[in-house]
């Protein structure tokens, strides 16, 4: 037997008849009961007003007290400015067992604090082997959660429903192995829905490849949002504009004369081709400063971390600001 929560706001916004359609087709599969309107889910905080505010700021409280944290000095930024962190470098500890714990339950907090995912996959990194330094940095991520208690995403009623999203790659980011570090984010109009921050596994031999290779992996994930749209709502018959900023991967994706370079990269990378070539996706160039898939490739100096932030609408509970990521149909 299956319990299911099925909440109106979340499923379908205020179109009543979407909504019964969904409910009457789970049902079908699903053993389901009316909970009425969501307040709280498994840490998930909701605020219902003219938008949907969602958080873990209940979650985040908690995780101050258990890693007695409470009273440490807040910071404006998790992680410091371009900061590299080395697996043989610093005091070895013994016991790691409160820092895997710590970075498990930062993990979870980065499902509405996406601003941290770039800092909790770093640290994630050393729980085989941890040193001083890497502790630091974990309780530098607390630190500025205790500044930022109440941030969380922001989505706003009533906007366009129009998927684009941004890619980015730190080219050999990781002085350990060398690695590249993807970074994508995908948004409605609102506010983001889809992101994500992961070493790729192989290196890349330029930043070319590393962009190429990250701009494969937001179109697979891109791939998947467009099934999830059509089995919930409609179509999506406008091709999605994906911002990068590396000139080269995007003329790589256009043009098969650029293969013959780059006979290295992994065939299964050439699928962000095909997607070009149907126009089911546009890749457009953008300025290296207007990048925000930026904040989950690098650490960010705090300007940078507050502007990107803010476009993501990870925002402050008591200044809900809606963020500036734009959408646009054209591409080139």
């Amino acid at each position: 037997m299956a319990l299911l929560y099925v909440d109106d706001m979340i499923i379908a916004g205020n179109d009543d008849t979407e909504i019964t359609r969904l409910k009457e087709a789970l049902s079908v599969c699903f053993d389901m009961k009316n909970l009425g309107e969501v307040n709280c889910f498994l840490g998930l905080e909701v605020t219902r007003s003219d938008a949907f505010f969602v958080s873990q700021q209940g979650y985040a409280s908690n995780l101050l007290d258990r890693f007695r944290m409470r009273d440490s000095k807040p910071m404006t930024t998790p992680m410091e400015s371009y900061l590299k962190l080395a697996k043989d470098e610093g005091k070895f500890l013994e016991d790691a067992t409160l820092f895997r714990q710590l970075v498990g339950s930062l993990f979870y907090l980065s499902i509405t604090r996406l601003d941290i995912s770039f800092s909790v996959g770093v640290i994630s990194q050393f729980m085989g082997e941890l040193r001083e330094p890497h502790l630091i940095a974990a309780k530098r991520i607390l630190r500025e959660i205790k500044n930022t208690l109440n941030f969380g995403l922001h989505y706003k009623q009533g906007t366009t429903f129009l998927l684009s999203g941004f890619v980015d790659a730190d080219w050999t980011g990781d002085i350990n192995d060398s690695r590249s570090t993807t970074g994508y984010c995908f948004a409605t109009g609102s506010t983001t829905i889809s992101w994500c921050s992961k070493k790729q596994n192989t290196v890349a031999l330029s930043s070319c490849e590393a962009e190429y290779v990250a701009a494969s992996m937001a179109v697979q994930e891109y791939v998947w949002l467009k099934r999830l749209v059509q089995e919930i709502f409609y179509d999506l018959k406008n091709p999605v504009l994906i911002r990068c900023d590396n000139e080269s991967a995007i003329k790589l994706a256009k043009n098969p004369v650029f293969h013959a370079r780059t006979k290295h990269i992994e065939v299964h990378h050439h699928f962000v081709r095909e997607k070009v070539l149907n126009q089911e996706i546009g890749l457009q160039k953008i300025r290296s400063e207007d990048q925000v898939a930026d904040i989950f490739t690098k650490a960010l100096g705090r300007a940078k971390l507050e502007e990107f932030r803010a476009a993501l609408d990870v925002v402050d509970s008591k200044f809900p600001l809606r963020g500036s990521i734009e959408n646009s149909e054209t591409y080139e």
